[in-house]
């Protein structure tokens, strides 16, 4: 797999930064939590969520050494926060019942299942823990797709895992979750030239792919939209 450039990541115009907002709001943080960022990246939402943390602090960990790096220059010598590495298809590399909330901004799809994510989740919360989670969900880019293998019919994405709402409450009512709220929500995303949609797509969607075929996708996407689909999830461990 190409690594991933978190220079490039931050610059584009992201939906994402809308995605992280969303999550955030919903955490409904009052400032002295023990947040972890699941697949944080590059630690834009990280960031964010650490200016509401007035007494409280932060914990990244994602599974890419460059996006780390580029992670740790947002957050350098910061008491606050600490930076780890570890693929999210394992256990988070915390203590059981030791954080309050978790975040998880458009990381889980890249999961090839979600079987024991929320497992693990789950044990890494404190009772009464929250989590708030945004990630590519049934359906997720399905038209982009379809436009993509008009030029190569073999086109296809990786081993993403855009899961469905009703396949997700059952998982996290196994976990022992509570509160549970999910919803599968589209986001339609018009980038603002066939520029812009080119880098995106490179740097995104289709990272193995020639720029020669890249441009030809971007030129013949309609209304250069890529349409999104978020899985958005609420949930709470029980006291």
């Amino acid at each position: 797999m190409i690594a991933w450039n978190g220079t490039a990541y931050d610059a584009l115009p992201l939906p994402h930064v809308e995605w992280g907002k969303r999550a955030i709001a919903a955490l409904n943080l009052t400032g002295s939590e023990i947040l972890l960022d699941a697949g944080c990246g590059t630690g834009r939402d990280a960031e964010l969520a650490l200016s509401m943390l007035t007494t409280g602090s932060l914990i990244c960990v994602d599974g890419s050494d460059t996006m780390l790096e580029q992670c740790a220059t947002r957050f350098t010598g910061n008491p606050k926060v600490s930076i780890l590495q570890s693929d999210l298809n394992l256990p988070l590399p915390v203590e059981h019942n030791s954080v309050d909330a978790i975040m998880t901004v458009a990381a889980l799809h890249w999961l090839p299942s979600h079987d024991q994510v929320w497992q693990h989740f789950y044990r890494a919360l404190k009772p009464g823990g929250r989590l708030v989670v945004d990630a590519g969900g049934f359906g997720n880019l399905d038209s982009t797709l379809h436009t993509a293998q008009t030029i190569d019919p073999a086109a296809y994405f990786p081993d993403w895992y855009y899961a469905k709402d009703t396949d997700t409450h059952e998982l996290l009512t196994e976990a022992g979750f509570s509160n549970i709220q999910v919803q599968l929500r589209p986001h339609p995303t018009p980038l603002p030239d066939t520029e812009t949609l080119f880098t995106y797509l490179k740097t995104l969607v289709f990272r193995e792919w020639s720029d020669e075929k890249l441009r030809a996708l971007a030129e013949i996407l309609p209304d250069r939209n890529l349409d999104y689909v978020r899985l958005e999830v609420r949930a709470t461990k029980p006291i």
